[in-house]
């Protein structure tokens, strides 16, 4: 990985107004991915703890006109064509997946958790996952009846509005493509290019460094591993969930989707106890099974930074298109694999 994984490490000088305006040295590390593309700039020392941030009385004045609680999920909520999903509904166990009223492509649903309107982090369990997940992948197949052309697709998780969630009962956002997200086939044709240079996987390489280095590597649950990106996606860090060998969503069976969820609520801890209670999730998955490529997810943390509320995001992942981390990978490998 040494060619792939890039770290530069630079400093600063500044005179601290802290320290009688004495001289002090400031490190910054600049992380390129060159298998991702994505650049970080890990600034730890810009790390200020959040603070809870579920507005209680907002989560229960937004109950009153909820489309998704179930006085009103019949008749304010839209319904698939009979052809697509009979009953214009999909319903397993207390998830229901409806399209999304503002789809973002032609197959784009929701995967309504439960009735409860809201459900904290920590509550968050096997079983309350378990519905939304075996919802989705129902609709992911009905879908593909319907049209065999409807090969990719993903799973995707805005938990609260910190998050981009526009409404605060819990739901997954899923959705079905003919051809793949430009991550997605990032991903793809990466994966392919260096299964043919080298005649193995980039994620087993990748897996393989990062259990021997020991640094990143988080823990595993059956075929799903869990481990920190390199150069993550999010100013808290990313969990990079791998499936191993497990190329096409119809690879994976309900042991590996069950290992998924068990580790996915280890993460969920992990962010609670540290108030990183907010998130966004993508789960990449595709019936075609391209050369190298694996079923795989990421997992960041999202905040408002104190005292101000501050966005997470700013001009440098905006406009310049690189990640600003104040969670060093290492970190929060470290914190993960540290909660049961």
């Amino acid at each position: 990985m040494k060619d792939i994984f890039i770290t530069q490490r630079s400093e600063t000088r500044i005179r601290d107004f802290n320290d009688g305006f004495n001289e002090k040295t400031v490190p910054i590390e600049v992380r390129t991915d060159r298998f991702t593309g994505r650049v970080s700039r890990i600034l730890p020392f810009r790390l200020k703890v959040p603070e809870p941030s579920h507005p209680l009385d907002l989560i229960a004045e937004a109950k009153k006109s909820c489309p998704f609680c179930p006085e009103r999920i019949e008749t304010r909520t839209p319904m698939f064509p009979d052809e697509i999903i009979a009953g214009g509904r999909l319903r397993h166990g207390k998830s229901v997946v409806i399209p999304n009223a503002f789809p973002y492509c032609s197959f784009c649903g929701v995967a309504i958790f439960a009735p409860d309107h809201y459900i904290p982090m920590d509550r968050l369990t096997t079983d309350v996952l378990a519905d939304p997940l075996e919802a989705s992948l129902k609709w992911f197949d009905a879908l593909y009846a319907y049209d065999p052309a409807i090969t990719d697709y993903s799973i995707n998780w805005n938990y609260m509005p910190t998050a981009g969630g526009s409404l605060f009962h819990p739901h997954f956002q899923v959705v079905a493509y003919p051809e793949p997200t430009t991550f997605q086939q990032h991903l793809i044709s990466e994966s392919a290019a260096f299964q043919k240079r080298n005649h193995t996987s980039f994620w087993a390489s990748l897996l393989d460094f990062e259990k021997k280095a020991k640094e990143r590597y988080m823990f595993s649950e059956g075929k799903v591993e869990f481990l920190a990106s390199f150069s993550p996606g999010g100013i808290f860090g990313e969990v990079l969930v791998l499936f191993r060998e497990l190329k096409s969503i119809d690879d994976v069976e309900n042991s590996a989707w069950a290992s998924f969820l068990k580790g996915l609520v280890r993460t969920l801890s992990c962010f609670h106890r540290l108030n990183l209670d907010n998130l966004n999730m993508t789960l990449l998955l595709s019936r075609t099974g391209e050369p190298g490529m694996w079923v795989q997810a990421r997992i960041m943390p999202r905040v408002i930074i104190p005292p101000w509320g501050t966005s997470d995001v700013n001009y440098f992942e905006k406009g310049h298109d690189e990640k600003v981390v104040v969670f060093p990978p290492e970190h929060l490998a470290m914190e993960i694999r540290a909660t049961r």
